[in-house]
């Protein structure tokens, strides 16, 4: 039997880990930057999660594509790539300085924290963009076969090579859950070399969890990077 492996896990040597790039793909940047030994390791990669986690629950809002974190001494930058960055900067930066002051209360981080908001232009290139919005649609009880279609529709004029959408539960409020997979064009999940983004949202529909898994294909690209 196959063995079911993580796409981001499984090309992770693969991803660009060079400190200050943020001009590639942001699904192709490593999303922690910074080194560790011992216990120090596991406190801080729990702390990345959980800022990942209040963040995501902050600007959901906003489109987010990617959430780079990166520590240097007495010095923290966090990266957010967004479809819709004015949200997150607000009328004169206060929701920026906002959010900036919600991070120093709730986490044990340094003063010096750094947040910087990058423009992702095209959502409908983004995964994690995709299966939030269908886990949106799907809670307010949309049809899941008339989501997959129409997003798939709209991946096509986004230079995407690639795209599979599956969701997985009780579809439609039946009694037995069940799986459905629409795909459209080649996603080689078996080459190391694709680049891949990958996005798994769980939607808390009123029969119950629904998760959505979203795969683009956007070509063979890490070949042209140095490592």
């Amino acid at each position: 039997m196959g063995s079911k492996i993580s796409p981001d896990l499984f090309r992770a040597y693969k991803r660009l880990s060079n400190v200050s790039n943020n001009s590639a793909n942001p699904n192709d940047l490593q999303k922690s930057v910074w080194y560790a030994s011992g216990k120090t390791y596991s406190k801080i990669l729990l702390q990345d999660l959980a800022i990942r986690k209040f963040l995501k629950s902050k600007i959901s809002f906003a489109g987010i594509v990617q959430i780079v974190i990166r520590r240097y001494f007495r010095k923290i930058e966090v990266t957010l790539f967004v479809t819709k960055p004015g949200v997150v900067i607000g009328k004169g930066g206060s929701s920026i300085d906002q959010l900036r002051k919600d991070l120093l209360e709730k986490f044990n981080l340094p003063a010096d924290i750094r947040i910087e908001v990058q423009e992702f232009k095209d959502p409908f290139a983004s995964a994690n963009v995709i299966a939030q919005e269908i886990a949106d649609a799907l809670i307010r009880n949309i049809p899941y076969r008339r989501l997959a279609k129409t997003y798939l529709e709209k991946i096509k004029y986004s230079g995407v090579l690639g795209a599979k959408i599956s969701i997985k539960g009780r579809l439609n409020g039946g009694d037995i859950a069940r799986k459905e997979d629409f795909a459209n064009g080649s996603v080689p999940r078996h080459t190391i070399d694709s680049s891949i983004d990958y996005s798994y949202i769980p939607a808390k529909t009123k029969s119950g969890i629904v998760s959505v898994k979203v795969w683009l294909y956007k070509g063979d690209k890490f070949k042209n990077y140095t490592y």
